[in-house]
């Protein structure tokens, strides 16, 4: 059995634990059965908060990647705690491969039976799980002789070294007294006589401010962030710029980066705080009047963004971001003819520029030009192809306005192994193979989705259109039923109901394409 199956599973579990198909005594049951051991003999379990994967190093729980297959049979279903409170257990040989207990994960919101390790710092103060016997035991130190202590070479002591010592010892209290006297004592008495000995005027040291280190530190930390954000290490990134706005509070450019990586995880409301003090701090900065459009145009705010981004252009016409984005909003704003007109002068100014090959293939793809619009957005993921949003939009343009629902699939497949924090993609993923009419392989992302966003409604309605296609209308009622009790006016879940309780399959009902981009996912960070 491999990890993906595993997993698979464990998804399974949990969406019927969440609309109470299973209780907790046999998800806890279920979820004891899938933990393994590798073949180096170490443990691994998912965790039931989670869905990640930790493993037992012989003193703590640690995330982790597993091996791809399963190399040995899976654990009994044994309660772990049975097998680490038992006092048969302390005596167990050896040879007899012993269980962990299982991970500790903050208590949620409803407790499950089973949890898993935390995902903080704070997670080093829960108290280990016993070491299992089967793991090979740490060797204990030998205690180290202690080192030999040679003592230093005597040096001959003579006159002439007494006289150079008491010397040395004279003018480093001179220079002692010097400094006492000129930072204790009012009016610099030293400094001020030495002056008017010589006609000069009183030396004054100035402290070094620590802003002149600046100019050296605050490039390194920004050129980290930006190439961890097209690594798609998001949250990384927010870190290295987070570090450069402590480092310079007062200069424009981390804050622009920093609504840039906002704007891509999601937290739009952050980003367009961050542009915003951008702005302030440099009301002549072209590229902070870019991001603070941009943060406007995905939060919904399409004439505020045309105003600012129209401003950036005038305060920078070569702005490459600045002509891109109005772009972007002359499209929200259903003004064709003037985005198609920035695009091209956006390719223009930075011809090897994603976000200018992002503008082109966005108007292309909402006037029909398929081709044309598939040139430009494999020319806009071949110049950042490690950066997951590139995937993702790909896959909504190949979903949504150019019919090939299993390439989308394949493209938000790769936006969600660069970045599996994004649920947007997990969740577009799921419709994608929906819409493919593959359901039985849609089921696992939109599970997964479930367990990372558990109180939209939609998420339940499109799972149980997965079970309905796969004709499990059984199953899929739960999950329409559960839609409703968030939700009571969702169409999806109203219309799957009917069809299963009228013994007709369930389907995605068909939408004519946006006339504008999508609207960018807004995510809320979790408390």
């Amino acid at each position: 059995m491999s990890v993906e199956e595993l997993e698979r599973r464990f998804y399974e579990l949990k969406g019927r634990l969440d609309v109470g198909a299973i209780g907790q005594d046999e998800f806890k049951r279920e979820i004891e059965k899938l933990r393994f051991q590798d073949s180096q003999e170490r443990w691994w379990m998912i965790g039931a908060q989670s869905g990640k994967w930790y493993y037992f190093d012989g003193a703590r729980w640690i995330p982790g990647q597993p091996p791809a297959e399963v190399p040995v049979p899976l654990s009994p279903a044994a309660p772990a705690e049975t097998l680490a409170e038992s006092p048969r257990a302390a005596t167990t040989p050896a040879s007899v491969p012993r269980e962990p207990a299982p991970p500790v994960e903050p208590t949620p919101p409803v407790p499950l039976p089973v949890t898993t390790a935390a995902e903080t710092p704070r997670a080093a103060a829960v108290t280990p799980p016993p070491q299992p016997e089967h793991l090979p035991r740490a060797a204990k130190e030998r205690p180290r002789a202690p080192a030999r202590v040679l003592a230093p070479p005597k040096l001959p002591v003579s006159g002439i070294l007494l006289v150079i010592g008491a010397a040395v010892l004279a003018l480093i209290g001179v220079l002692v007294f010097w400094i006492l006297v000129e930072n204790f004592v009012p009016g610099k008495p030293i400094s001020t006589f030495l002056g008017n000995l010589t006609g000069s005027k009183p030396i004054v040291a100035t402290p070094t401010s620590p802003a002149s280190l600046v100019p050296k530190e605050l490039p390194a930390l920004v050129n980290m962030g930006d190439q961890l954000l097209l690594q798609s290490h998001i949250d990384a990134a927010i870190t290295q710029y987070q570090s450069a706005a402590q480092l310079a509070p007062n200069h424009a450019t981390p804050l622009v980066r920093l609504a840039r990586a906002y704007a891509f995880k999601g937290q739009l409301e952050e980003a367009r705080a961050r542009a915003q003090q951008a702005v302030q701090h440099a009301p002549t900065d072209a590229e902070a009047h870019a991001q603070f459009c941009r943060a406007l145009a995905w939060l919904g705010q399409v004439n505020e963004a045309v105003v600012v981004c129209e401003k950036a252009t005038q305060l920078d016409g070569r702005n490459v971001h600045a002509r891109a984005f109005l772009a972007e909003a002359y499209l929200l704003a259903r003004r064709v003819p003037d985005a198609q007109s920035q695009a091209q002068l956006a390719l223009q100014v930075a011809p090897q520029n994603a976000e200018a090959h992002r503008a082109q293939a966005w108007v292309l793809t909402l006037q029909g030009q398929k081709d044309a619009a598939l040139a430009e957005w494999k020319q806009t993921i071949a110049l950042e192809p490690n950066f997951y949003f590139r995937h993702f939009e790909y896959g909504e343009a190949l979903r949504l306005y150019l019919g090939n629902p299993a390439e989308a699939a394949a493209e938000h497949q790769k936006a969600v192994d660069l970045y599996g924090a994004y649920i947007p993609a997990i969740n577009r993923l799921g419709l994608a193979l929906l819409a493919a009419n593959k359901p039985q392989e849609a089921m696992a992302p939109l599970q997964r989705v479930l367990t990372l966003d558990p109180n939209r409604a939609d998420n339940y309605a499109y799972l149980g259109i997965a079970y309905g296609q796969a004709h499990q209308c059984t199953q899929a009622i739960p999950y329409f039923e559960q839609a409703l009790n968030l939700d009571v006016g969702n169409v999806l879940a109203q219309r799957g109901l009917v069809d299963c309780k009228s013994g007709r399959l369930p389907t995605l009902p068909p939408a004519p394409p946006p006339s504008a981009p999508p609207a960018a996912p807004t995510l809320v960070p979790k408390p």
